[in-house]
């Protein structure tokens, strides 16, 4: 069978649930290429489709998202294509049903034990959920009767020099991304941008399993509007450390600074801390808690300058069997609007479970309660939603 791809795919924005995918697909071969489809059908409930604070909509809904990789391989030079279709389906307001499309091509070549170059192209047709609350760039039911559509294309490359065992190792990527919407225009022009992104980072070996770490990233944002003063030049910097398996717990922890500046004078620079971490704690073998946090400004997708965003999640997976596992997670996300004095909180707990029926089968359920908290007045909500699922592969 040919080697699973290490770069990771354009696909995997289109999720229908948080809980671990357990299959161990198979391939067929086509040709010289090993194709590897897999499915997710899953059928719902929400309590409130639109996260309003009063007359909240509730429905079923259903999702259907087949998932095809088609790979080869040639020596240490691994090439695919990915595609993946997101059908969704909300039974008492087709209005909000949509179809969302990934399609990625990679390529990983390891030219030896030192040096290994990845590419990821991506082509992506998503979607914009309408909601009533100040969450990312939905708009309200008020102002569309459908979802906003917008289309993603982007290139990628990482060169690694160095093997993950040396004392250094240097990793350097880059990014471009072309971001668009594609109706409701008057509302979404607004939002089209340009986004290159570039990366390096050093790590230093001060032991077997762990390694120091030193990173600067810098991100270009370019809005296609002239009439937009949001185009601004981010750096950060970052310092930390990764550790493998010590101690029964695994992880990397980075911390530093952002600095934001904007091309337009009369919006303020922005100077602030920044971190990323993801810690694991494994007391045993089939049980394991997971901390991860995150600080960055987000853009606003409005008035505001930025979004300062903070996120902490705290998960527990335990295996009660060697078929059923269940995943408890609960997720704090504070979002402050610069430039305004909007604070938003969201509280999000979920419950999942997961019964491995077959290698090439897994059946599931999730439950999960928002809660939404806002300074400003009225705009407080709750959600709640269930979804059950089934995972299928060859």
């Amino acid at each position: 069978m040919v080697t699973k791809n290490v770069c990771a795919s354009a696909a995997s924005i289109l999720v229908i649930s948080s809980s671990v995918h357990a299959l161990e697909p198979s391939s067929i071969a086509v040709g010289n290429l090993a194709l590897t489809p897999t499915v997710d059908v899953a059928v719902g409930h929400t309590d409130n489709l639109y996260n309003s604070t009063q007359n909240e909509t509730s429905t079923w809904f259903s999702k259907v998202r087949p998932n095809f990789d088609l790979q080869g391989q040639k020596g240490s030079f691994v090439a695919g294509v990915t595609y993946a279709l997101e059908q969704g389906s909300y039974f008492s307001s087709h209005d909000d049903d949509y179809t969302d499309h990934a399609l990625s091509g990679y390529a990983t070549a390891e030219f030896d034990s030192r040096k290994k170059l990845e590419i990821l192209a991506e082509y992506l047709k998503l979607h914009d959920a309408r909601s009533d609350s100040r969450s990312g760039n939905s708009l309200s039911p008020a102002l569309v009767d459908k979802p906003s559509k917008y289309t993603v294309k982007a290139l990628g490359a990482t060169y690694t020099y160095g093997a993950h065992e040396a004392t250094g190792q240097i990793v350097v990527s880059g990014r471009v991304e072309d971001k668009s919407y594609d109706n409701f225009r008057t509302i979404t022009a607004a939002q089209d941008r340009m986004t290159k992104t570039l990366t390096g980072t050093f790590y230093y070996r001060i032991s077997p399993k762990t390694r120091l770490l030193a990173e600067a990233r810098l991100r270009d944002i370019d809005y296609d509007l002239s009439s937009v003063t949001l185009d601004s030049n981010e750096t950060r910097l970052q310092f930390g450390a990764e550790w493998d398996a010590t101690a029964k717990t695994s992880g990397r922890v980075k911390f530093g600074v952002l600095r934001k500046d904007y091309d337009d004078d009369s919006r303020d620079t922005l100077t602030t801390s920044s971190w990323e971490a993801g810690v694991n704690w494994a007391p045993r073998t089939y049980s394991v808690f997971d901390l991860s946090t995150s600080r960055t400004a987000e853009e606003s997708g409005g008035a505001e300058d930025y979004i300062d965003s903070t996120r902490w999640t705290l998960g527990w997976t335990h295996g009660w069997s060697d078929r059923f596992s269940t995943r408890l997670s609960h997720t704090l996300l504070n979002e402050e609007y610069e430039g305004t004095t909007v604070d938003n909180d969201t509280n999000t707990t979920t419950l999942g479970l997961n019964y491995d029926m077959r290698r090439w089968l897994t059946l599931g359920a999730d439950f999960s309660h928002k809660s939404f908290s806002s300074n400003i007045a009225g705009a407080d909500y709750d959600s709640n939603e269930v979804i059950f699922r089934v995972q299928g592969s060859l």
